[in-house]
């Protein structure tokens, strides 16, 4: 593909990797629009869009109201019709001109850049689209012969584009809303730079506005989220000109800033949910990096100082409503600038955080441990969920601008997301092994902060019971579920991404479960600790062993039991041909493994139902 033959396709994002200091890392984008996209593209209510306009400045937008007006087309192509404000939104004037006169327009030869975000706010999940338009319709929703300009406020927009890229992303800095339909009624309020009081209201009062980005070959849209005011305005005599955000620990794929690193032009959009209006700007960007963000924004490792060259304030403008829910668990307190009043920047600590209590670690092969926790408050959550773990008051040690003893530190939060492996001690659930406060987490040893919790669970020295850490919330839905009386499902799972599976077994018919699991040799003992608890399971399990040595006598003493089991053992790696006998009679795949590999299966399964989460939190 086009997309794939840039040279500098992904340069951006590796020279800020490079710059952070980031270890190298698969990058878990799918060159097309897999399976889990289109799904999501056709229950999202909202589709936040981005493209550049005749001078090369990105600009972005978002519509929707319901699901379903984006839909797959085949091949990679997808088709959109949806409600739009008619007049003033900008993308849609570069996409399609600034008259509603139904007529195509066609793009020619490779097509027009664009990128999108497919995102459902209700349950906090989005997936990324990048690719090219090929046509575009903008008509009317009324009889044209009777209307007038003052009528002609709403129409419906059509586009034909195909995805080269797409990537699920997770629901980090996400606040719930239920959206819905509603008409527009676009007005200017203001179209000029400095920025007025109305617009810096607008920016201040936002917790979601969304930004496009491009590096000249692709682009990219996402979103950016955190607490009402997290977006600082920064005063200027005579209005304003110039806005700045954090940048809070993601993925580290750094798609937007790396783009930003070989193009520093972005273009956001903040939406108010409320009322409709929309504030649409673009502008110069500048990323600010250890001191230079930490002088502007105190406390931040990473920010972003947006210069605007171009603004339009609008009313009415978005073809939707949204009812404020949840806030994110992850959000931080806002960080005020440096240059707003102390008694502004005033911190107010989110009373709803929990805290849990570190009960025991149970050792379950070298890298992985199972620990159980207490909350200090009730708290409920389902089967598949996880659980977001705060350790920054036992990690964070300020600013640092480089850290040679943990480079992993720089620009971390310490907060992290572990699925729970325990079920629920709520019915249906037949088993409660565990109190209501009680949950566990199995997890392998792998960065810093997993690295603290197997160090103090482990030390002879250090008192377990004492080990108190912040729980920011539990969230998430992939719960793997059997909706039909004689439904057969897989699950296909590397090392511990058999976590999501484990809460919810208790409610699985075994016999129409297929689980084929990756293992190393090394960590076998957490098969049959598991299988200890759920014998049946053995008939379903396909187990792939890699790694195995004759000189280790634990891995033959692991094999023997397995095979007790009657576990069906393969050792090798798992193959496009384990899954292809099986596909016709699946009715749906679930899938937890490295993003690398979970991209070769959801090719593999191409046209089938398949089912993951992204864990690149």
């Amino acid at each position: 593909m086009a997309f794939y033959q840039a040279l500098d396709f992904h340069k951006g994002e590796r020279m800020m990797q490079k710059k952070l200091r980031v270890p190298d890392m698969d990058n878990p984008t799918i060159p097309m629009l897999s399976s889990q996209a289109s799904s999501m593209l056709q229950r999202a209510p909202l589709l936040a869009f981005g493209t550049l306009d005749p001078e090369g400045r990105p600009w972005t937008t978002v519509w929707g109201g319901s699901k379903g007006f984006s839909q797959p087309l085949g091949n990679s192509m997808i088709g959109i019709r949806t409600s739009v404000a008619s007049k003033l939104d900008p993308v849609v004037e570069v996409l399609v001109g600034r008259d509603a006169k139904g007529e195509i327009v066609k793009e020619y030869g490779e097509g027009r850049l664009l990128s999108g975000l497919a995102i459902d706010l209700d349950t906090r999940k989005r997936v990324k689209l990048a690719g090219r338009m090929f046509a575009g319709a903008l008509s009317s929703t009324t009889d044209r012969e009777n209307d007038t300009d003052d009528q002609e406020q709403q129409g419906v927009l059509q586009l034909v584009a195909r995805i080269d890229e797409s990537l699920g992303n997770c629901p980090k800095y996400l606040n719930r809303r239920e959206i819905y339909p509603a008409t527009t009624d676009p007005k200017v309020v203001s179209d000029s730079v400095p920025l007025d009081e109305k617009a810096v209201e607008l920016i201040h009062k936002v917790d979601l506005m969304f930004l496009s980005t491009s590096s000249g070959s692709s682009m990219d849209t996402n979103h950016r989220g955190g607490p009402p005011g997290f977006v600082r305005c920064l005063p200027q005599q005579g209005g304003c000109t110039q806005f700045v955000y954090p940048e809070y620990s993601g993925n580290r794929l750094y798609q937007s800033l790396g783009n930003m690193t070989l193009n520093p032009k972005a273009g956001f959009c903040f939406p108010d949910f409320d009322t409709g209006n929309c504030l649409f700007v673009t502008g110069e960007t500048e990323i600010l990096f250890g001191k230079d963000a930490a002088d502007v924004m105190p406390r931040s490792n990473l920010a972003v100082r947006v210069t605007i060259t171009a603004a339009r304030l609008v009313a009415s403008v978005l073809p939707f409503r949204g009812n404020t829910g949840e806030f994110s668990p992850y959000n931080p307190v806002v960080r005020y600038l440096a240059s707003e009043q102390a008694s502004t920047r005033t911190e107010v600590e989110n009373a709803s955080h929990n805290t849990a209590k570190l009960l025991t670690q149970t050792p379950l092969t070298p890298t992985i441990s199972r620990f159980k926790f207490s909350l200090s408050n009730a708290a409920t959550y389902t089967a598949g969920q996880y659980v977001t773990i705060d350790a920054s008051d036992h990690l964070d040690v300020g600013y640092s601008h480089m850290r040679d003893d943990d480079p992993r530190s720089l620009n971390d939060d310490f907060v992290r997301t572990f699925t729970v492996s325990s079920p629920p001690g709520l019915p249906p659930y037949p088993s409660k092994r565990l109190a209501d406060d009680e949950f566990e987490i199995t997890i392998r040893k792998i960065g810093v902060v997993t690295d603290f919790l197997f160090q103090h669970g482990l030390d002879p020295k250090a008192n377990g019971s004492q080990l108190e850490i912040v729980i920011k919330g539990f969230g998430g839905s992939f719960v793997v579920e059997q909706t039909e009386e004689r439904s057969t499902i897989a699950f296909v799972a590397a090392g511990v991404g058999i976590t999501p599976l484990m809460p919810c077994l208790h409610l699985l018919k075994l016999d129409d479960l297929q689980l084929f699991w990756t293992l190393r040799a090394v960590d076998l003992s957490l098969v049959v600790n598991l299988l200890e608890e759920f014998p049946d399971l053995a008939t379903s399990l396909t187990l792939f062993v890699t790694g195995l040595s004759s000189q280790y006598e634990e891995q033959k003493a692991g094999i023997e039991k397995l095979i007790n089991y009657n576990v069906r053992i393969v050792y090798r790696r798992l193959e496009r041909s384990d899954l292809e006998s099986l596909m016709p009679k699946i009715e749906r795949w679930y899938v937890c493994t490295g993003s690398s590999q979970r991209s070769t299966i959801l090719q593999w399964l191409r046209g089938s139902e398949v089912f993951y989460e992204d864990y690149n939190f």
